[in-house]
């Protein structure tokens, strides 16, 4: 890199670390994204629960729409290998760092069905944190090979964008009211310390058909799959304290 684009970078760590709003992150990031030949970017959570849904964790999207439609009505998600990958790994990889010879047949069309739509390449960044699904950052695009250090501009760029997302999540919890009531947040407490329905209605002083309709409220207004769920969304919200 010479001068002129390490300055480049740095510009854009620092408007990405000071960006207002996620829709700016994603525009900053398709710049630098453009001038490697990619055009697509993906900021998203990885939910485990629910992944009939999962389209409702992203956090930006830069994907092309037919691409991103194609992906939802075949399902892709389940069967995505990048998506598996992003679960079990901390460190930034491109695509075409997974062996084809390990794929099945339905994440092997995956891959081969980006490519028809034009996402030759592309590298995924995630990141892990307790208590919260892992969050990442895909881009991709027609060009494979990338010029020597455009993979790790990429990373670098796409883990600050993580940092910001993270930051304005949190600012927005801040003035986000809580959805809970006060005795379902209580009993989520309790259910996140291993305790059962019968336990939790003992220790309240509660029936245990009360307790059961206090989880099944709080599930619902979570939009969590189970109580292990419900117990995540919660913390994440900070509606209750681990």
């Amino acid at each position: 890199m010479n001068e002129k684009e390490i300055i480049d970078v740095f510009q854009a760590v620092k408007a990405i670390d000071q960006a207002e709003n996620i829709s700016k992150i994603l525009d900053i990031l398709s710049v630098h994204l453009t001038r490697c030949g990619w055009d697509a970017c993906l900021i998203t959570h990885l939910p485990t629960g629910n992944l009939a849904h999962w389209q409702e964790h992203i956090l930006a999207n830069g994907w092309p729409e037919d691409w991103y439609q194609h992906y939802l009505a075949r399902g892709h998600y389940r069967f995505d290998p990048c998506v598996a990958r992003c679960r079990r790994a901390s460190d930034p990889f491109l695509w075409s760092d997974i062996p084809r010879r390990d794929l099945d047949n339905r994440a092997r069309t995956v891959m081969d069905e980006a490519i028809e739509f034009g996402l030759r390449q592309g590298v995924c960044v995630p990141v892990h944190a307790p208590f919260s699904p892992p969050l990442v950052v895909s881009a991709s695009g027609k060009t494979r090979d990338l010029e020597p250090g455009a993979a790790d501009v990429i990373g670098l760029l796409a883990r600050h964008a993580l940092q910001s997302v993270g930051r304005l999540r949190s600012e927005m919890r801040c003035f986000k009211k809580p959805v809970l009531s006060q005795r379902e947040q209580e009993i989520l407490c309790w259910v996140a310390c291993g305790k059962t329905a019968w336990e939790i209605s003992r220790i309240l002083n509660l029936s245990e058909h009360t307790v059961l309709s206090h989880l099944r409220n709080a599930k619902h207004k979570l939009n969590a799959a189970n109580n292990v769920h419900a117990v995540v969304q919660a913390l994440l919200r900070q509606e209750i304290q681990p």
